[in-house]
């Protein structure tokens, strides 16, 4: 699903993703990028659209602004913890660096956005979601240029309708 950002958000993404690149940097954190094409900063800046597009689609609460070291969480569903993962690429895999780095209750993926080959910068496609277990299921551990990871192709993610009846389900039976 495509979730169109504000140009007050892509504003508000733009700069707390200079102080997120800022504080991890200066705390000594290293991004986990996998893509050497990019440095940190776009990655930054494009996982705080992600995570914006997320809590935009789900009507979560979100505050790009906040800052802090990512303890594998980005936003919440009630008491479902999710870390949103992003990449560049429209095709592109769910990626963590192991299924140990999966420390959230389920991972969302976001995607960019591309038309006639350039990046829409107030676009941003959510594209499925899973929970650990299914990510251990699928997971593949491969090389894609820059060190293994463990990755998961978006055919096999479940759809974001069953994520918000997920959360509906867990709100309703508390």
């Amino acid at each position: 699903m495509i979730i169109k950002l504000s140009q007050r958000e892509i504003a508000l993404c733009k700069q707390a993703a200079a102080a997120r690149w800022q504080l991890a940097r200066a705390s000594g954190v290293k991004n986990q990028r996998r893509d050497g094409g990019r440095d940190d900063s776009d990655v930054d800046y494009l996982g705080i659209r992600a995570e914006l597009a997320v809590a935009k689609l789900y009507q979560l609460d979100y505050s790009p602004s906040v800052i802090g070291i990512d303890n594998g969480s980005d936003v919440w569903m009630g008491d479902i913890s999710v870390d949103v993962k992003s990449t560049f690429h429209p095709t592109g895999k769910l990626l963590f660096k192991s299924i140990e780095a999966f420390k959230s209750d389920v991972t969302v993926l976001v995607t960019a956005v591309r038309h006639q080959g350039y990046e829409v910068i107030d676009e941003m496609c959510v594209v499925g979601w899973m929970d650990k277990e299914d990510f251990s299921f699928y997971a593949q551990e491969v090389d894609l240029g820059h060190g293994l990871c463990f990755v998961v192709e978006q055919e096999n993610l479940s759809s974001i309708e069953s994520l918000w009846l997920l959360a509906a389900n867990e709100r309703s039976c508390k």
